[in-house]
């Protein structure tokens, strides 16, 4: 019985052994599974504080007070713009020729007094001007009238201011800047009145910019 015994027990370890011993190669892998659902999210975190406000800057310095009765504007006239106009005097009703131009705007009614002004290189010239060559006599003249909505200009120019050899023109060589300053009735007589040179114009402008 005995012998019986260990006959199993050395067969049973022989077996294993065998087994253990026959073991085969890995089998090559299968494909990778489909991924899994995707998760819930998680909570949205809370938000921060906001920031605070930065500080103020430092003001202007104020400008210097204006007169709000006094309002101008600039216009060019080109020397092509210039047209033949027949202007009638004033106490005889005689007309003779100019150049004329018409300058709108809304700025400008027979309510207020309008002065005009040319710009001559770095000068502002007022209106009417009348310059006379003393070599031969010859005269230009400039000057203005207004009515609401437009300022009216007109030019002269005459080789001879008398006898007949003399031409005229009724344009200028190139073109002119005007200045035209619009104030009330009531500043345009205490400026006549000032004793300011009307001719002037930064004497005329800095009494209009201090005036009541």
């Amino acid at each position: 019985m005995n012998k019986l015994v260990k006959l199993l027990s050395i067969f049973a370890l022989a077996t294993t052994v065998s087994f253990w011993s026959c073991k085969g190669d890995q089998g090559i892998q299968g494909p990778i599974g489909p991924a899994g659902p995707q998760g819930v999210a998680g909570t949205n975190g809370t938000n921060g504080t906001n920031g605070t406000n930065g500080k103020d800057g430092v003001n202007g310095t104020n400008g210097t007070n204006g007169n709000a009765n006094v309002q101008s504007f600039q216009a060019t006239v080109k020397a092509t713009d210039w047209k033949e106009v027949d202007v009638t005097g004033v106490g005889n009703g005689v007309s003779s020729k100019w150049g004329g131009v018409a300058i709108a705007n809304a700025l400008v009614s027979t309510d207020k007094f309008v002065m005009v002004f040319v710009k001559n290189g770095e000068t502002l010239k007022a209106l009417p001007i009348l310059y006379t060559k003393d070599f031969d006599n010859s005269v230009e003249r400039l000057d203005y009238g207004y009515k609401t909505g437009q300022v009216e200009l007109f030019y002269r120019m005459q080789s001879q201011l008398f006898g007949t050899n003399g031409s005229t023109s009724y344009k200028p060589n190139g073109d002119l800047t005007f200045d035209i300053v619009c104030t009330s009735k009531t500043v345009g007589a205490a400026l006549e009145k000032s004793g300011v040179d009307m001719k002037n114009y930064k004497e005329v402008m800095n009494f209009l910019s201090t005036s009541l």
